[in-house]
């Protein structure tokens, strides 16, 4: 999170002094020289409101200017009372649980402390401490409540979306005429934020509530045969609904809790073969804690993007191994997605869509070439041929080609790196027949592929990076809806089967987002599917947003 008023003094004197609220009631000396007294002496640390990333003098600074201006008179406080703008942001605060966030962020208790206490001192700190939560709520809502030096920068620093203007934000807090609802409008617009907030909820009342009992460990449990721990498997289904009722307590494992489980097993991204099995118990025994929090971190990845995403787009989760694509909240068509291995990482980031490539050539990475294409050439000296490969001898265009056999693959190595392997257009082809270009520095894009069984397997991370889709041809046909000369996808397919390379650009570029989101909710059936933390990137960003870590480690932003 980036906390408010970097630049405050600046801006105050160029418009926010206007639009400062008046203090309403009869003025008040004693509070006068309480804040006065308050914001001359460290309020920041005064009020324990100290945050990673900017210097806390910064904001004491911004803060003592902010009430110089507004003549030293207190921005909540009415006659000596929090006015109803200080409740209506109390209350958001109280409430700050049901988006994910912590309450004790906010100061809460403390708050509700100095709430009934009458003398000037208190009325002070309570009115500069509602300003300083003010905005860190807003903060927290709009770019994430995760301290940014606490994030590993090569996973998360191209996931959050460009800073906003806090300090507009906190202006326009302070003049709202409805505060309750500019505070609800800090939150995400996403469906799919919305569907992780209900979530949130259900979850945590099935915690008040008890949770689910552990399912003892025990042999694999296959359909029509029966098992004392069966009992205990349907009331953990009837808890999350996949199963919707449990008539008797048999220990036979039945075709209506065969199904129950079989929608637990899509739900947590199993096989769904309907066995009890030692993945499908563990998922079963998954803490209920564990659940809320993983709710949580994907909440938190949701308020990294811009808010409101409208217009046509495509969205990859990697986790879930899925491509989206959607016109503002509709989704229009959606299919499975291979992606990169663990050690081949898919980065997390955002492009523009602008051209669809037919028949791609593959020019191989230098990474596949020495790791891969050497080693294989060592064993089979007709590999490159057979595999449609051909050499040049260097990366410029006009590059002349050269034969396999002019290279002394056993101890060439890492000097393959001066040529340039390149794979002809073909049915062999890495990249399929067809390729969706959204230029990066990452060098990853959507691509065909001419291994479609492994888009049987549940769990799809096969690539070096790039993205794998099942139905190129139907991604094809919807990305070109827009274009003025649309494509089918037979179309398409009579394009490829002509063998020649081919470009088509796309009118308008198509914003492409790659998240990585282990939690995905239904905001109108309230269904949950859970995604495995592939890439171990749910571990890291719990360490940043609920980890309570030294200031010391993080330098502050000057």
């Amino acid at each position: 999170m980036r906390f408010l008023f970097v630049i405050l003094p600046v801006l105050l004197s160029s418009f926010l002094l206007s639009a400062l609220p008046a203090p309403a009631g009869d003025r008040n000396p004693a509070l006068h020289d309480a804040l006065v007294q308050l914001l001359e002496n460290q309020p920041t640390s005064t009020l324990d409101m100290i945050t990673t990333g900017i210097d806390p003098a910064t904001i004491d600074r911004a803060l003592l200017s902010l009430y110089i201006k507004n003549d030293n008179q207190p921005l909540w406080i009415s006659d000596n009372r929090p006015g109803s703008r200080a409740q209506v942001l109390l209350q958001t605060l109280e409430e700050s649980a049901l988006d994910g966030l912590n309450p004790d962020d906010y100061q809460v208790a403390e708050l509700l402390t100095l709430w009934d206490r009458d003398d000037s001192a208190s009325r002070a700190r309570l009115d500069v401490l509602l300003t300083l939560v003010l905005g860190r709520y807003v903060a927290d809502m709009r770019e994430g409540s995760a301290d940014p030096c606490l994030l590993d920068p090569k996973l998360f620093a191209a996931a959050r979306d460009h800073e906003v203007d806090i300090l507009q934000v906190v202006n326009d807090a302070l003049q709202a005429d409805n505060l309750a609802l500019f505070l609800a409008n800090q939150a995400p617009s996403h469906a799919a934020y919305r569907g992780l907030r209900k979530a949130l909820a259900a979850y945590r009342h099935l915690q008040q509530n008890g949770g689910w009992k552990t399912i003892p460990a025990g042999p694999t449990i296959k359909p029509g045969m029966s098992d004392p721990r069966i009992p205990l498997v349907a009331e953990r289904l009837l808890r999350t609904g996949e199963l919707t009722r449990q008539t008797k307590k048999s220990q036979r494992y039945d075709q209506e809790l065969t199904a129950a489980i079989k929608k637990f097993q899509n739900h947590f991204l199993l096989e769904p073969d309907g066995i009890i099995g030692k993945k499908t118990l563990a998922a079963l025994n998954i803490p209920l804690s564990r659940l809320i929090q993983r709710i949580i971190l994907n909440m938190e990845r949701w308020r990294w993007l811009p808010h409101r995403l409208n217009g046509k787009r495509i969205f990859v989760n990697i986790a879930g191994f899925q491509l989206f694509g959607a016109t503002d909240e509709q989704i229009e068509i959606t299919m499975p997605v291979i992606v990169g291995k663990v050690y081949h990482k898919t980065p997390v980031f955002t492009g523009s869509l602008r051209y669809i490539e037919i028949n791609p050539f593959w020019n191989i990475p230098d990474s596949i070439a020495v790791n891969e294409m050497v080693p294989h050439m060592q064993k089979d000296p007709d590999y490159l041929s057979k595999k449609n490969i051909r050499i040049f001898k260097g990366w410029q265009d006009n590059a002349p080609e050269i034969s396999p056999a002019a290279i002394d693959w056993q101890t060439i190595g890492k000097g393959i790196k001066r040529y340039r392997l390149r794979q002809d257009p073909g049915p062999e082809n890495a990249l399929g027949r067809i390729k969706f270009m959204f230029p990066n520095t990452n060098n990853i894009y959507l691509h065909d592929t001419p291994a479609h069984e492994l888009f049987l397997k549940t769990k799809r991370d096969f690539s070096h990076g790039c993205i794998r889709v099942s139905r190129p041809l139907d991604l094809g046909e919807y990305l070109l809806k827009g274009n003025k000369k649309p494509l089918r996808a037979e179309q398409l397919k009579q394009l490829i089967d002509s063998n020649k390379r081919k470009i088509i650009l796309l009118d308008k570029q198509l914003p492409v987002h790659i998240l990585y989101r282990t939690v995905r909710a239904s905001a109108a059936t309230g269904e949950v599917f859970f995604y495995p933390d592939l890439y171990k990137r749910d571990v890291l960003l719990a360490r940043a947003l609920f980890a309570r870590k030294p200031l010391s480690q993080c330098r502050y932003v000057q």
